[in-house]
Parts: structure tokens; C-alpha cells; sequence
């Protein structure tokens, strides 16, 4: 049964088992599993549609190169999800293994990346390839020739926002309303009533995967957790000719990342350079000047895009507030002395790579099974568990 949109959560004539708080990919997902767990979720968002800030501004990328294992472990398995995407939903996720490749310019930042891939296989993911600079240059034409050598997996890849969401809806029995703020959250014996702009909803128990509006929200139930907003962007541009195929890649010594789209590519200048934010916005700015930013730190790997600079002839640049927990990890599962609350938040703009395997952990354990490893309880008592350097996390980035 497809998902519902409803124009006031007083239609669905019953309680819901559970409401999801927050309509982008991360609730979509976290909604679909529940469903499929059995429960009847209702799916609450502030703004008028679903997905419209994070999810949308992102560059749909998925890889299980990380560095701990257990993030390897949680974005190949949703990786798996999405390449199986069409057998669950019956839609598919768009899902193309076009690869990631991670390339460096200095012995040093090679040797890194080498010992990275040890860890990695180390890890269980034996499909990540270490590639010298003949063999980089042989698998990516359009590589530096000063590639000093570069990691490289072939079921790393891009997926397509629309048409996840779609199947998400079209697999789930569930119930939408749109334009519908939490503004307040009571707990109750077997339950939670929520306040919202739309009027009292009560249910027997909420998750809360609302990202940049979470903070604010666990502060108000006396949840104190690490976590502040940052700031992404993604650069669209339009030029002819780039190979739909090419993989994704990544510059270890600048940070910088782009990929192939339709009728060009997506680009980000480094992901070291965000920036933390000091207040909630939608729509946080970013220089007058970045298009010109990520053409100078892609083309030292990438040449052609200092070389055809001049013939792009378009594009756009989408920003976005993201949260970032204190190692990096999203948060997932049930709140430490709120039986009935959960939280599945906390990406730090990878809510799209890592989400489907973390909505499925979720709705285990909102059913009666165990807490996951990402639980928020990894951080009772002050313990503080070892960050991920392959993202923005608050122990290594104290801007």
C-alpha cells in the first residue's frame, strides 16, 4: 500500500503507532522500515513537500570506503539496499557503480591512502583496490599525471534522490502531512503527545529525524549530546562531454570531490573547509566565488577542468545546514531515559549514503530488538568513542 498525504494528521481517524518527525531521505527511510516492521508510521514535516533541504542538496554519492569498520559496514550495506532497490520498492534507486577513486599527488599522501586500504580490507572490504600511479592513470585517463597513486572501488557510486523517494512511498504504509512543525513533545505512560501547528498528536512513539532542528529539540527533553551545525555545498555546472561513466573522485590533498551528472557534473571545493555554524538557517550562504574555488582544487587530479573551464555554460550552487555528532557517527536508536523517543540523525551530509541499513537497525529495534551500535548511549557517562577522519566530526574539527 503507497503512502498517504494527508491535509491534517486528524485523517488518518486511528493514532499512529509511531511518528517520524522530519520528511527528508533520512525519514522516508526510517518511516519505510517501519512499515515493513510492521508498524503504521506517520511522517510529519515542517516545510510544504518532502525532501527539500539537505536530501536534495547533496551530490548522491554512495561509497563503503570510510575508515572505521563499522561505517564501512553501515554504508555497504545500504549500498545493497539501494542495488536491490527495485526487487523491495519496485522502483529503482538509480543506483550506478560507477566507482570512487580517492587520488594523491605526494609519496606521502600515497602512502596514506595505501595504509588506508590495508585498514580497509583489513576490515572485510576486500573489494577496495590500491592502485600505483600506471594503474590509476590506466583505469582513469583523465588523472594528473602526477597521480602518485590512488584507492579505488568499483561498487562505489551515485544514486538518484527522486527515485528513492519514490519507491519509499510507493512501498510504505504510512500516513504524510507536510507543513506540520513540533513545536513540543510530552511524554505520557505508554506514549507521547506531540503539540504541532496542526493540533495535539498522540502516539505511542516518536523518532525524531529532523537533523538541524534535533538539537534544539533534545535540549528541551534534557538530552545533552555533542552536536553543532555545519555548513555544505554543492556546486552544479553544466559542460559537454564528460564521460557519464567517470568515477567519482576524490583529491586526498585538497579534500575536493566531483562526479559526473547529467549534462555536466557536481563539484564540491573540500570538504575540510566546512564551516560550523553558529545559528539554525535553512539556506546558509557561501562565497559569490565558489565555482571558481572548486574549478582550482579539482583540477590539480583532475586537469580537464582547469583546461575547459571556460566552455562551462551553466549551472547553480545548493548549500545546506548539516549535523555533526562529536566522532563523526550518526545517531540511531533509542534515547538513554526516554523509553519511547529514538533518534535516527546525525549523517553529517552522508544521511543519503548510510540511511536505508540505519532505518532498517531503527525499526529492529523499535520493535523489540536490540540497540545498534550507533545508539546515543555510545556517549553515556562521557565516553567518547573514536572518531571517524574521513568526515566533519567535533573531535577532530573545532572550527
Amino acid at each position: 500500500m503507497p503512502a498517504r498525504f494527508l491535509t491534517d494528521p486528524a485523517e488518518a481517524g486511528r493514532a499512529p503507532d509511531i511518528v517520524v518527525a522530519g520528511g527528508g531521505i533520512v525519514g522516508l527511510a526510517t518511516a519505510f522500515f517501519l512499515s515493513r516492521a510492521g508498524l503504521r508510521p506517520l511522517v510529519i514535516e515542517r516545510l510544504p513537500a518532502l525532501a527539500m533541504l539537505a536530501s536534495r542538496r547533496s551530490g548522491e554519492g554512495v561509497r563503503a570506503q570510510w575508515e572505521l569498520p563499522s561505517n564501512i559496514e553501515l554504508a555497504r550495506a545500504s549500498i545493497d539496499i539501494y542495488a536491490g532497490f527495485e526487487a523491495l520498492t519496485g522502483h529503482t534507486a538509480g543506483y550506478r557503480p560507477i566507482g570512487y577513486l580517492y587520488g594523491s599527488r605526494t609519496e606521502a599522501g600515497a602512502g596514506r591512502l595505501a595504509a588506508r586500504v590495508d585498514r580497509q580490507r583489513e576490515a572485510g572490504l576486500d573489494d577496495v583496490e590500491w592502485l600505483t600511479p600506471e594503474a590509476a592513470r590506466d583505469r582513469v585517463p583523465t588523472l594528473s599525471p602526477e597521480v602518485t597513486g590512488a584507492a579505488f572501488r568499483a561498487g562505489d557510486g551515485v544514486i538518484d534522490i527522486g527515485s528513492i523517494i519514490t519507491g519509499y512511498l510507493a512501498g510504505m504504509n504510512a500516513d504524510i502531512v507536510t507543513d506540520c512543525d513540533l513545536l513540543h513533545i510530552r511524554e505520557r505512560v505508554g506514549g507521547v503527545t506531540l503539540e504541532t501547528n496542526r493540533g495535539a498528536i498522540d502516539t505511542g512513539s516518536l523518532v525524531l529525524a529532523n537533523a538541524v532542528r534535533c538539537p534544539g529539540i533534545l535540549a528541551s527533553l534534557g538530552v545533552a549530546l555533542k552536536l553543532r551545525l555545519s555548513r555544505s555545498a554543492i556546486q552544479y555546472v553544466t559542460l559537454d562531454r564528460v564521460p557519464a561513466d567517470h568515477p567519482a573522485v576524490v583529491d586526498a590533498d585538497l579534500g575536493s570531490f566531483w562526479r559526473p551528472d547529467t549534462n555536466g557534473a557536481r563539484m564540491t571545493a573540500s570538504f575540510r573547509s566546512t564551516l560550523f555554524l553558529d545559528r539554525l538557517t535553512d539556506d546558509p550562504p557561501v562565497g559569490a566565488d565558489y565555482l571558481q574555488h572548486a574549478i582550482r582544487t579539482v583540477s590539480p587530479l583532475t586537469p580537464f577542468w582547469g583546461e575547459r573551464a571556460a566552455e562551462i555554460s551553466g549551472g547553480h550552487l545548493r548549500s545546506g545546514s548539516l549535523l555533526v555528532t562529536a566522532d563523526g557517527g550518526p545517531l540511531v536508536g533509542r534515547l538513554t531515559g526516554h523509553d519511547r523517543i529514538f533518534v535516527n540523525t546525525g549523517y553529517g551530509g552522508h544521511g543519503v549514503m548510510m540511511s536505508p541499513e540505519a532505518a532498517r537497525l531503527l525499526a529492529d529495534e523499535a520493535t523489540g530488538g536490540a540497540a545498534s551500535r550507533w545508539s546515543p548511549a555510545r556517549f553515556d557517562d562521557g565516553f567518547m568513542p573514536p572518531a571517524e577522519p574521513m568526515t566533519v566530526n567535533l573531535a577532530s574539527n573545532r572550527d
